[in-house]
């Protein structure tokens, strides 16, 4: 019987790998669990199937299971858990994920470049652009022959994230150098360096991909966008448009933006497709049929290519008054393309009757109120609310930005990574990044080495009273009333050890340190404020985990249990 449960398991795995969708995984999977419901092993095996097969929910409930018995199994069931949530675009789901995963593993570079495309979509941008950096450097020192793969994968979790031009160059560069196939890095690098006004490299970059698929319309108009500015540059002078003039514009950031949010399905094409499959029918009802290219051929100079016409070709307008069927905070309804040519028409006839409408700027009008306030298009894709006489009022990044917000408010699937997140200062603010850990622990650090008499020593006693010192092992420790234990020898302070469940200053024993937070950021907590990682232990008989680091010359050490801190003590180096 227990051949045959092997065999199972084994064939079940193996098929998985080769068709993870083929029905007969489950069989296989069910069989074993029907014999041996205790292997956690076919369960991930059901659940991954299950989530091949587009069944999260149900993949979801089984990873959760098998994370329930907290067994080998654990840890890659919070990967899988990771995976899932990240697809599913829970982005504070799958960061808990990421770190409870480094709660149990925290060598792996993988590991940390998953923590840290996590942040990043969950919001906190900086933090988890840094963290892929540091994947990166681990992953060199650690997994050298890996490096090429850490790379291709910062860029990539970069571009995922929204990452700005001037932080995914770089990182796309040094992809490349390693990796000259990734095509649709460098095709994206390649539109990046337009929008950092890099057309030398915009072009010799577009011109070595053609030579590999001469075909790609996207290259093609690289290197086109590319030839072209160099021109304008050459006779910037004696030309009516200047590179100042593209500048204002903004129209080469927006090529990025819009190339970069097609290849991650966040442009405005896929936000519309998306609103249809969530639309009410009370908003439905109000849209017209979209517009043929024939309907818009006479205004082909004058319906813009921002944003005004895939609204258009998606629903030519809404009757006047319909805009509350949005559901938005003010009755925005959509214009007709009719309704567009006929302003811009009134405009230009008379541009000192319309102030509020520069000839030498960009917009695109796409809504209004039936009020005289419209949402516009302007530079650089941003969508604003303009009335007259007032100054334009930020609306959203751009107007894809306000259909993905509408069809989460229909409750459809957001795609995009989280905004930024803005958090309120700490009562107990962070040492600045490079300075050392601050706190009690400075008071225990001092008091290493030290005599009895000192003053050292004598801060240490005043701060716990309650604290015992062991002055031999053969002396047991007795109860602490303060959770810290002092160990001396020859009248010099060793060792000493805080019971951080007990200690009633453990909250402040280092500032600002999480003290139930996860493995992960703990550790970078204290490796960003001065602490080097040095050696790391698991104690088999009670699964306790060590994680010592160099500090102030001499070692920090912190054991976990049941993933939290159980215990910080100090020794000399």
């Amino acid at each position: 019987m227990s051949d045959t449960v092997e065999r199972d398991l084994d064939l079940a795995w193996e098929l998985l790998e080769a068709q993870p969708t083929h029905p007969r995984v489950a069989e296989l999977a069910v069989r074993v669990l029907a014999a041996q419901p205790e292997r956690s092993s076919a369960l991930m095996v059901l659940a991954y199937h299950r989530e091949s097969c587009g069944d999260a929910d149900e993949a979801r409930r089984l990873y959760l299971r098998v994370a329930g018995r907290r067994d080998n199994q654990f840890i890659w069931a919070a990967r899988a858990l990771r995976h899932l949530e990240s697809g599913e675009h829970n982005h504070d789901e799958a960061l808990r994920w990421a770190r409870t995963v480094l709660g149990q593993n925290h060598e792996g570079w993988d590991d940390w470049m998953q923590l840290g495309h996590a942040q990043a979509c969950a919001g906190e941008h900086e933090a988890g652009w840094r963290q892929l950096d540091e994947a990166v450097t681990l992953c060199a020192r650690t997994a050298p022959d890996h490096l090429p793969k850490a790379l291709a994968k910062r860029a990539e979790y970069l571009l995922g994230t929204c990452a700005p031009p001037e932080r995914f160059v770089p990182a796309a560069e040094e992809a490349i150098r390693t990796n000259v196939t990734d095509s649709w890095v460098a095709t994206l690098l390649g539109y990046a360096y337009l929008a950092r006004y890099r057309f030398d490299d915009a072009e010799q970059l577009g011109l070595r991909l053609l030579r590999e698929d001469p075909t790609d319309d996207l290259l093609q108009t690289l290197v086109d966008t590319a030839r072209t500015m160099l021109r304008i540059v050459e006779k910037a002078r004696g030309d009516d448009i200047t590179l100042a003039d593209i500048q204002a514009t903004g129209a080469l950031e927006m090529a990025w933006q819009q190339i970069r949010d097609l290849k991650l399905g966040i442009d405005l094409a896929s936000a519309l497709a998306a609103l249809d499959a969530v639309m009410p029918a009370e908003l439905r009802d109000t849209l017209m049929p979209g517009a043929s290219a024939a309907d818009l051929a006479e205004g082909e100079d004058k319906v813009g290519s921002m944003a005004a016409r895939d609204l258009l070709t998606w629903h030519d307008g809404q009757p006047p008054g319909s805009g509350a069927a949005w559901g938005w905070t003010e009755p925005f309804r959509l214009m007709s393309a009719a309704e567009i040519l006929a302003m811009d028409a009134e405009i230009e006839a008379d541009r000192a009757a319309h102030p509020d409408w520069p000839e030498k700027e960009v917009w695109e009008q796409v809504m209004t109120d039936d009020a005289g306030a419209y949402l516009v298009t302007v530079a650089f894709g941003k969508l604003v609310k303009r009335r007259p006489g007032q100054p334009d009022e930020p609306v959203a990044d751009s107007m894809a930005d306000w259909i993905w917000d509408r069809v989460a408010g229909f409750g459809g699937q957001d795609p995009r990574p989280a905004p930024l997140k803005t958090e309120e200062p700490a009562a107990d603010p962070l040492p600045a990044p490079g300075t050392p850990l601050t706190g009690v622990i400075v008071t225990m650090c001092a008091a290493l080495g030290e005599p009895e008499e000192s003053p050292a020593y004598a801060e240490l006693r005043r701060l716990f009273p309650g604290s015992t010192v062991r002055r031999s092992e053969l002396v047991p420790d007795e109860p602490s009333s303060d959770g810290v234990y002092i160990e001396a020898l020859d009248g010099l302070v060793t060792k000493i050890s805080v019971d951080v469940a007990v200690c009633p200053d453990a909250d402040r024993l280092i500032s600002g340190l999480d003290l139930g937070g996860h493995r992960g950021s703990v550790d970078a907590y204290v490796r960003a404020h001065g602490a080097v990682p040095h050696d790391s232990w698991v104690n088999r008989a009670n699964g306790e985990a060590t994680v010592v680091y160099h500090f102030a010359g001499h070692r920090l050490c912190l054991c976990w249990a049941d993933g939290s801190i159980a215990r910080i003590y100090v020794t000399g180096a």
